[in-house]
């Protein structure tokens, strides 16, 4: 073997272990982000609960909302108020409600100092009322889209998707729930009393730099933002009380990285009524369900 091929032979093979060594590190950066909430969090303080949506349905009967997205302050630790974004308030928004065969309508207002954009994330919408990053709404001006709603009940969310500034945007508190009713989902023997049976579960991982939401750089920054805590509807170390009855609980997985694997502290088996995409055909008895950064799924659960 000549001197050349054996030194090609060496490079590669120092190449190799290379980038095997650096992927290793990545995989374990990675694998040790995993956070688990079981048994280690103090349950105490009382689950908020985003309010419904306020609307109005014009003379040709078309449900209109009003969003403004602005800045605020939110405490999210007590005594401490951390600077954050929301819909009609400091941080998140409120529930969207309609019904399949609805006309709806939506004036969004900007109150930011910079432009972001409302997307209605797995609703059935014309492509000039996607409000994806084509669709800009600059500080201080108002868009307003509208449609008709044609899809099966589902849970669904809307959020920002400004381009390259969307995971920013979502983390700083622009999200909110569209929940869509039809005949058939309101035929069925599902819990229906909003914030009591039928509650809405919007999942966050966030880290505090003192009383500022970590802007998420590190390490794997390039990868998504992964947090230290977990908090629902923007409440820390959350619980809910229910009575003796069977609960209807809307998952959204509402960070923007993080892969969330669902379940009870004492493994109960619960049934998975449906997804994102609307009601299954039957329930499916699980103990486990796991949801990617946007995924939403309702699930069922006697207390």
């Amino acid at each position: 073997m000549s001197r050349g091929k054996r030194v090609l032979i060496v490079l590669g093979t120092l190449a190799a272990v290379f980038v095997a060594a650096v992927g290793g590190l990545f995989v374990s950066v990675w694998t040790g982000a995993e956070i688990s909430t079981v048994g280690t969090t103090d349950f105490r303080n009382e689950l908020k609960v985003p309010p419904l949506a306020a609307s109005v349905v014009d003379k040709d009967g078309t449900r209109v909302f009003d969003l403004r997205m602005q800045a605020g302050t939110t405490e999210f630790l007590p005594g401490t108020k951390t600077p954050t974004w929301g819909f009609n308030g400091s941080y998140l928004g409120p529930t969207l409600r309609a019904a399949r065969g609805e006309k709806v309508k939506v004036r969004v207002s900007n109150g930011l100092d910079e432009a972001s954009s409302v997307h209605w994330h797995g609703m059935h919408v014309p492509a000039r009322m996607d409000g994806g990053p084509h669709q800009e709404v600059a500080a201080g001006k108002t868009w307003t889209p509208y449609w008709k709603i044609d899809q099966p009940a589902a849970t669904l969310w809307y959020h920002p998707h400004p381009h390259g500034r969307t995971e920013a945007h979502v983390r700083r508190g622009l999200a909110g729930m569209f929940l869509v009713d039809d005949a058939k989902a309101g035929a069925l023997a599902l819990p229906k009393r909003y914030g009591v049976d039928d509650v809405p579960v919007a999942v966050q991982d966030v880290t505090f730099d003192g009383a500022e939401l970590d802007d998420g750089k590190g390490m794997m920054r390039n990868t998504g933002f992964l947090g230290e805590r977990t908090m629902v509807n923007g409440t820390l170390d959350p619980y809910k009380v229910v009575g003796d009855e069977l609960v209807r609980l809307r998952l959204l997985n509402a960070s923007t990285a993080r892969v969330y694997d669902f379940g009870f502290g004492d493994d109960r088996a619960f049934a998975l009524v449906g997804t994102d995409g609307g009601l299954l055909e039957k329930p499916e008895t699980l103990r486990r369900v796991q949801l990617s950064p946007g995924m939403g799924s309702p699930l069922l659960e006697r207390s």
